[in-house]
């Protein structure tokens, strides 16, 4: 917080006393609340402002987001990502693996990450596609859901716990065309072993902050 200095910190609303103290301490003059079903200070904040049609211009190269990277090499270090660089990320993927209209995404990712928020969101984002949003990974949950999308993006720990749940069959991936993974190494013998079950290869794919 002290390294962005943004002008408002969201948090969970039971959250938002212990939050209090240390928005006032890094200096974020704005705090308010959200939920997992959208209510909290921030709906009633925007609810009380008057509509603004209004577009802001925004230049390619200007800032679009500052995301944190983990930290491998010292202190986490702040992505200064441009519009350009989502703009340009979002197509490259959407192309690369060939998304369609008709494409349902099921994410369960966290939306704090490049992964969840940029990766996963913004495919879904460009080629209009309905998304299947989980507020946290579920095995039983995936399962339950999984007959109505065709991609999954997940990390390697979602794959394991899918493989331990007896429920997770060939039948249960029929409509699924693309399993990914990322953000952490997925093993050959999950891999190997997620195949042998459900007939789909894992993409596995790479990227940075």
């Amino acid at each position: 917080l002290q390294d962005a200095t943004p002008r408002l910190f969201v948090c969970a609303p039971n959250a938002q006393s212990a939050m209090a103290m240390v928005a006032r301490e890094s200096g974020v003059p704005g705090l308010l609340s959200l939920d997992a079903s959208g209510r909290g200070s921030l709906t009633d904040a925007l609810a009380a402002q008057a509509v603004n049609d209004g577009i802001v211009e925004v230049a390619a190269d200007d800032l679009a987001a500052i995301l944190y990277t983990s930290g491998t090499t010292g202190r986490s270090k702040g992505a200064m990502l441009s519009h350009a660089n989502l703009a340009s990320n979002a197509q490259v993927l959407y192309d690369t693996w060939h998304w369609r209209p008709d494409d349902v995404l099921l994410h369960a990712l966290p939306i704090f990450h490049v992964h969840g928020l940029f990766v996963a969101l913004h495919c879904a984002l460009l080629g209009g596609s309905r998304v299947i949003f989980m507020p946290r990974f579920d095995a039983d949950g995936v399962i339950d859901r999984l007959g109505e999308a065709t991609v999954m993006m997940g990390v390697p720990t979602f794959y394991t716990r899918l493989l331990d749940n007896p429920r997770f069959t060939r039948d249960t991936c029929a409509n699924m065309r693309l399993f990914i993974s990322g953000s952490a190494p997925l093993l050959a013998d999950t891999h190997r072993a997620f195949e042998a079950r459900t007939g789909h290869r894992i993409l596995e794919r790479y990227g940075m902050t």
